[in-house]
């Protein structure tokens, strides 16, 4: 058992479901740290256990294998239903919202998309302000002072960025931290996590990535803005903040579990547009990373959200830019949110999938070793520092002194590199001054940073964009000395074969790398898509570079180049190291998140290059292929990591689950309700189990049959009401009294400890509820109970069950015979109370699904009995059977 659950002795404490608090044990009201997530993944450091690969080292096809400690966590997650309780109270509800309606569905989506867009503008301008602060004042004291003087600044600077960043999730939201992408994940799933959606976890999750990221630390703002995305899809369609007490009284039919999720499920798709510019490719990513449930319908809005939150940010960028130059409502460069726009396009060719699966294959085992890493770290961060408040802030700012401490140092050992030739994007010819030697070894971009190399001005060569062209150059520093989007686009750039060598891309590459897995997780709201792409970029910027060098070593090139470039229109100008760079980033990517078809989308909307999407697609196929062989992707794990009981859409099991019969997934014998009981009898259930779930049943001549489902949270309302009129009869609860969420915070506390002043016979109004005559009246359920709650047969598999369960998006999935009677239950998950011997025998999580395998291959062998012995059954009865719901 946990201290938690010890403390409170036989009345557990029990969450609110739906609401921001739910779960939650009111410990933030004392100023103790109410990280939850960060809370219940606590355990002891071991060094054996962190570097042992069992748990975090196994193919995708494989289920994660949890320890005994970890299988206890799992229960500390309530998990929710997608479809509203469809009782005759939620019925009387419903007949009174207006259906039919379609035009506020998509009100709601497109004010969704204009909040995301605003937002995302705000959150990017608020970013380009504080790095121009940083790298400009850098600049100019390394060129007016000394690097002394512009390193203090800029540890300084950063530091306060980051500071601000940590202090505000550790402080105020520690739900905040991260990227938030896996938490969204995990409630689109069916789990309830508390306080994901609340406001101020909105507010901290922006001001924190801003600071984050503006202070140059390896991380990016893409995956932030996915979960702030889905915060405002759940606060505008809800229409109500718990947190701020006040309601809008809008948009009331949309308060319902399935309408909640479709909006946020909206609001991650609109995030992804409105990071990447991508309205395309956030219709897909939601679809095939983040829903659980999508219908055609649900594509339609979604895609007019993307539509409009891309709109809108293009918008605003154009306004913004119209001050400077005075044309407002041009969508072009700085006004364009096509962030790595591959201005040079160059003709594919079908060798050139021979370098996109080398490509491919590097990213692949260098994204299973990152993934593994950043669970490797997250365990050690967990082990170490958790619960430590100053530990926790002291972590981002030790990265960020670290990380610019090597960005200006580690530069000073590349040397200026000299340069003639330099190419501006979207011409195919590069530009060198009268006099050159036929021997041209390196063409550049036409402005780099100089950081500590002479400017050098050549009053031959035109200044074709404005600016004074440099002869000289910092191989490293042109990666290092700048923000990471800007770095990309170094690596992006066409044409510049030569431009890093490398020395200076495989030194860029570890430390980023490194860099980014450390940030990953620390308690700063940032992202790693960012990182994710300059590292992938790196990558197949090498790959390229090998190519000029084979082109090369055999004499080949175009005429007045470089050894081994090739210049448009030649056949093989596609050998750029450029080109590769693109398809390094994204196969990088699917290596890490294992995304496919949203992630070739998305690189396409980015680079605004689609002659390149055939190798891109090959090497994004290629790196998912290898890196499933090894390790699940990285939201899973960390998903795993923190013991969050998601179901994947599909099974995994070395046979057939279809051969494999329910009643070893489900729970058995089960606590019923009949329609109506006395309220002491209901009391007395609530109190001796963990169960948030009862199955129904009505006295028949052919025995007790199943009708319905009543939940914890219902009854409680339903017992509290009574005692405090004094009696049953006539009682009426709407629905909106019976969902929490409609309350206040503060109210919503004040229920709690009522229904806990109830279970534990505490006095109400005076009178010891123990005592409370009103406890002997009956109490008639039929109003609340879920007549639509699903029911299998027991004759059903385990395969065709987990896609009931699944599909439906269910919490209790009762089990019946042909009349009607009671078998069993299947949930999400169990309650830790029950047996350790036998708790593999009463869940649908995956490791489970393998013990069931392996019992029902006992079975076969005669190693199994199928029926539980009595000692067994009177035990499971006295622990109340467990399932968690």
């Amino acid at each position: 058992m946990h201290a938690d659950v010890e403390s409170a002795g036989r009345y557990p404490t029990f969450g609110v479901q739906g609401s921001e608090e739910e779960s939650t044990s009111y410990q933030s009201e004392t100023g103790e740290d109410n990280d939850y997530l960060h809370r219940r993944s606590y355990h002891p450091f071991s060094f054996v256990s962190l570097f042992s690969h069992g748990h975090d080292v196994k193919s995708a096809g494989a289920n994660h294998v949890y320890t005994r400690e970890e299988r206890r966590r799992l229960n500390d997650v309530e998990s929710i239903d997608y479809l509203p309780i469809n009782s005759e109270i939620y019925r009387v509800w419903l007949a009174k919202q207006p259906h039919g309606w379609v035009w506020d569905r998509w009100v709601m989506m497109g004010g969704i998309g204009f909040t995301v867009g605003l937002t995302g503008f705000l959150l990017y301008t608020l970013i380009g302000i504080f790095g121009a602060i940083k790298y400009n004042t850098v600049r100019w004291l390394i060129e007016h002072a000394n690097l002394f003087v512009a390193w203090m600044f800029n540890v300084v600077y950063s530091s306060a960025l980051v500071y601000l960043s940590t202090w505000a999730v550790v402080t105020i939201a520690p739900q905040a931290a991260g990227a938030g992408v896996a938490e969204v994940t995990a409630y689109l799933n069916g789990c309830n996590l508390p306080k994901v959606f609340n406001v101020k976890t909105l507010w901290v999750k922006f001001v924190s990535c801003a600071a984050a990221v503006g202070s140059g630390l390896p991380v990016g703002p893409e995956g932030p803005m996915i979960h702030i995305g889905a915060m405002i899809g759940a606060a505008l369609s809800q229409g109500q903040s718990t947190s701020l007490g006040f309601t809008t009284g809008l948009f009331k039919r949309f308060q319902n579990p399935k309408d909640k999720r479709d909006f946020v499920t909206a609001g991650t798709a609109v995030g992804v547009a409105a990071a990447f510019g991508a309205p395309i490719g956030g219709l897909l990513f939601a679809y095939e990373e983040l829903a659980s449930f999508f219908s055609q319908a649900l594509g339609w809005q979604v895609f007019f959200a993307c539509m409009l939150s891309v709109l809108t940010e293009d918008t605003l960028r154009s306004a913004q830019s119209a001050v400077t130059q005075g044309h407002f409502g041009l969508f072009d460069g700085e006004a364009s949110t096509i962030f790595f726009e591959v201005q040079t396009q160059l003709a594919n060719h079908v060798a050139a999938v021979g370098p996109a699966v080398l490509v491919g294959l590097a990213c692949g085992v260098l994204g299973t070793a990152f993934t593994v890493l950043n669970v490797k770290i997250i365990r050690l961060r967990d082990s170490i520092i958790q619960g430590r408040r100053n530990w926790r802030m002291g972590e981002p700012l030790l990265i960020i002194a670290i990380f610019v401490s090597l960005s200006m140092l580690l530069p000073l050992a590349f040397p200026c590199t000299p340069t003639n030739c330099y190419i501006k994007q979207g011409d195919s010819k590069p530009y060198c001054p009268e006099g050159t030697s036929s021997n041209i070894r390196r063409i550049v971009e036409e402005e780099l940073p100089l950081y500590t190399c002479t400017k050098g001005y050549d009053s031959e060569r035109p200044d074709i964009s404005g600016g004074n062209q440099t002869r000289s150059y910092n191989e490293l520093a042109t990666l290092m000395y700048v923000t990471g989007e800007d770095a990309i686009k170094h690596l992006l750039s066409r044409g510049t074969h030569r431009e890093f060598g490398y020395a200076a891309l495989v030194t860029m590459l570890v430390v980023y790398f490194l860099g980014a897995v450390w940030a990953a997780g620390s308690a700063i709201a940032s992202g790693l898509f960012v990182p994710m792409l300059l590292i992938g970029s790196c990558i197949g910027r090498i790959v390229g570079l090998i190519c000029v060098d084979i082109a090369a070593s055999g004499g080949h090139g175009s005429p007045g180049a470089p050894p081994g470039v090739f210049m448009p229109p030649s056949p093989w100008a596609w050998v750029d190291p450029g080109a590769f760079a693109l398809i390094g980033a994204g196969a990088f990517m699917g290596g890490v998140t294992r995304l496919t078809i949203s992630l070739a989308v998305i690189m396409m909307e980015v680079s605004n290059d689609v002659r390149m999407v055939l190798p891109l697609l090959v090497a994004i196929i290629m790196a998912k292929w290898i890196a499933d062989a090894v390790s699940h992707s990285l939201y899973h794990s960390i998903l795993e990591v923190k013991c969050v009981p998601i179901l994947h859409s599909d099974t995994q099991s070395r046979v057939s689950l279809d051969l494999i019969p329910v009643h070893y997934v489900m729970a058995y014998p089960v606590v019923t309700f009949q329609e109506r009981m006395p309220l002491n009898q209901i009391r007395e259930i609530l109190r001796d189990t963990r169960h948030n779930g009862f199955p129904v049943v009505r006295n028949t001549p052919q025995g007790q049959v199943f009708v319905g489902l009543v939940v914890r949270d219902h009854l409680m309302v339903l017992l509290r009401r009574a005692l405090a009129r004094g009696t049953t009869a006539n009682l009426e609860v709407t629905y909106e009294d019976l969902n929490h969420q409609f309350v206040t915070a503060a109210a919503r506390h004040l229920i709690w400890e009522q229904h806990m002043a109830v279970l534990q016979g505490r006095s109400m109004e005076g009178v010891p509820a123990s005592h409370n005559p009103v406890l002997q009246e009956v109490l008639d359920m039929r109003p609340y109970i879920n007549t639509s709650a699903a029911a299998i047969q027991e004759s059903f598999s385990v395969e065709r069950t987990y896609v009931v369960f699944r599909t439906l998006g269910l919490r209790h999935l009762v089990v019946v015979d042909r009349h009607n009677h009671i078998k069993g239950i299947v949930t999400r998950k169990v309650w830790k109370g029950v047996p350790a011997l036998y708790v593999s025998l009463v869940d649908l999580l995956g490791f489970r699904l393998d013990e069931a395998v392996e019992k029902e291959k006992g079975a076969a062998t005669g190693l199994v009995s199928l029926s539980r012995p009595t000692s067994v059954a009177s035990e499971l009865a006295q622990h109340g059977n467990g399932w968690d719901e």
